[in-house]
């Protein structure tokens, strides 16, 4: 059974785990110390999806407030499902939890930007099956 709920701290060893999936490797020390902080800010929201007690998909959200509409909008940071439970509606549930947030918190609209690498078309593809438009080009300045 499919379980949507926040992150605890029995979670570390398989966000960090889904994370590195994502291509961003890290450690446990380093991905506590980051939760402990978005945690800490109730305009971050971390999800995990459940199987049979094991994390196998992360959605973290922030809520921002619009400068070009009222109101706010969600923002995902972080949308993984681990590569065995693709294809099986998870990542569709966590989409749903973090619209029911969005709604709940004022908001109209969810935002995300999503890398051009080759390997992230089907991630591309479930965004446009799940109601986004394809609308914007994202930049990076990195000053580290």
């Amino acid at each position: 059974m499919l379980l949507i709920r926040y992150s605890n701290e029995t979670d570390l060893a398989d966000i960090t785990s889904l994370i590195s999936e994502l291509g961003y490797e890290t450690t446990e020390n380093e991905v506590t110390s980051r939760l402990f902080k978005l945690n800490s800010n109730p305009d971050y929201h971390t999800l995990v999806a459940e199987i049979d007690n094991q994390v196998v998909g992360l959605l973290g959200l922030h809520i921002g407030l619009a400068y070009e509409f009222s109101g706010c909008y969600g923002r995902i940071i972080c949308l993984v499902v681990d590569q065995q439970y693709r294809k099986n509606g998870i990542g569709k549930q966590l989409m749903v939890r973090a619209k029911e947030i969005v709604i709940e918190q004022g908001g109209s609209a969810i935002i995300l930007n999503s890398g051009t690498r080759t390997e992230r078309k089907d991630a591309h593809e479930f965004y446009i099956n799940n109601g986004f438009t394809a609308k914007s080009t994202g930049f990076v300045m990195r000053f580290s």
